[in-house]
């Protein structure tokens, strides 16, 4: 290399390292929500390894919908002691998605005591909070006539009814 060009390459270097360092710091320093997207769209490219790790960073930081969405793989996984604990901090915290799959799990008895009576105050918690994948559940109860639930096929498709209305809604 010209002897007169090896200051301007190490001064490229030197300045490209410091913007790598920037990102990577910025990165580190997501909040729980950022890392939830993004763990998000790991996911939806493929990449559970990774998704994981940043919903794992943010559920350890008490962040609810992560603790709820990890709670959700590591039940598909049938980690399910750990998905009950998770879902346990997010319901704690008033997280509809926390509430549902803790009631999901109650209700199956997985990772947890079977208690219908417990699960079915999480699901109607759920769906005050106006959560559709809880609506749902809850008029699959009445349409089936379970959880100690009556049948009740009008409840179960007003309930319908008004989980495709909300889902109707977060895809506009």
């Amino acid at each position: 290399m010209n002897l007169q060009l090896r200051p301007i390459a190490s001064g490229l270097r030197a300045a490209t390292c410091g913007w790598v360092l920037v990102l990577c710091a910025a990165a580190a320093q997501a909040d729980p929500q950022q890392d939830t997207e993004r763990a998000e769209a790991s996911f939806r490219s493929g990449d559970l390894i990774t998704a994981m790790a940043m919903l794992r960073k943010a559920a350890d930081q008490g962040y609810a919908p992560a603790q709820a969405r990890l709670a959700d793989l590591l039940d598909a996984a049938e980690q399910d002691a750990e998905a009950v604990a998770l879902y346990r901090k997010a319901a704690e915290q008033g997280d509809p998605a926390g509430e549902y799959g803790l009631s999901r799990m109650m209700v199956s008895g997985e990772g947890v005591a079977r208690d219908p009576q417990q699960a079915l105050a999480l699901l109607r918690k759920a769906v005050a909070r106006l959560y559709a994948p809880a609506i749902e559940a809850l008029a699959r109860a009445h349409r089936a006539g379970s959880m100690g639930l009556p049948r009740d096929p009008q409840e179960a498709a007003r309930l319908e009814a008004q989980a495709k209305s909300l889902r109707a809604q977060v895809s506009r």
